[in-house]
């Protein structure tokens, strides 16, 4: 899990939350990474979303339900839409309801051991509030999102800032909705709720967030925090997928491949 990027899935629980109508938003971030010190521009309207940085960005087109994945590292992008995720997410249903027969058959330690092992991870997910402070002339709230002894996410929200609600037909999203559902009623994602349950304690539009994660004796750290946030209209042109991955190779999206 990462906070950096918003995974397909979340971008559309996203939008099945966002309640009432905002004015479009663009915000720089100033970033730090593996990559060094930077910049990057993220953009939310009520038709689209560009989110991402230097290394890679997602670009969704609400109407249509696409999703655009871009690799500036690869010079690679990929799309998917929604009926493309719901097909992969109930392929995926299954392959796990062929996992949880297997693993009713086994003995009763060493099925409890491996739903641990599956659950361990999001279940440890602890969310605490911290005091409050100024980014980009907004006053946000402090957040700790720590993972176990795994990864740490300190993220700074405001309440002042809405995200714009897409203008969309909702009922688009709802056999999806449906899929998503069932997929988190499944016993090997339960624990996955109980963290989707511990997130909900962040409330407002994030405008600062920074991670640590150490992974097998190494430490990586990564940052974003908010200097500039400008409500208003936004250009055609930065949602322009053509322009954006000029040059680059399209590819098949992760989730195709996975079934």
């Amino acid at each position: 899990m990462t906070t950096r990027r918003m995974p397909a899935a979340a971008a559309i629980a996203s939008i099945l939350a966002v309640p009432a109508f905002a004015e479009d938003l663009t915000v720089v971030f100033k970033t730090t990474g593996a990559g060094g010190a930077g910049t990057t521009t993220h953009y939310f309207s009520n038709e689209k979303m560009r989110t991402g940085d230097a290394e890679s960005e997602t670009i969704m087109e609400y109407a249509a339900g696409k999703i655009v994945s871009i690799d500036h590292k690869k010079k690679e992008y990929s799309e998917i839409t929604l009926a493309e995720m719901e097909a992969a997410m109930k392929a995926a249903t299954a392959k796990m309801e062929e996992a949880n027969a297997q693993m009713a058959s086994m003995p009763p330690a060493v099925r409890e051991k491996m739903e641990q092992m599956m659950g361990g991870v999001a279940s440890a997910v602890t969310v605490t509030k911290g005091g409050t402070r100024q980014v980009a002339g907004y006053t946000c709230q402090d957040y700790t999102v720590a993972m176990g002894q795994t990864m740490t996410t300190k993220i700074c929200a405001t309440t002042a800032l809405q995200f714009p609600a897409p203008n969309v037909d909702y009922r688009k999203f709802q056999s999806f909705a449906g899929s998503a559902s069932t997929m988190a009623n499944n016993p090997m994602f339960k624990s996955m709720g109980k963290m989707a349950d511990e997130m909900k304690k962040i409330e407002g539009f994030t405008i600062a967030e920074s991670t640590s994660m150490k992974i097998m004796g190494r430490s990586m750290d990564s940052s974003k925090e908010a200097v500039e946030i400008k409500k208003g209209p936004i250009p055609a042109s930065a949602f322009d997928v053509a322009t954006i991955a000029k040059g680059y190779k399209k590819v098949a999206h992760p989730v195709t491949k996975m079934n």
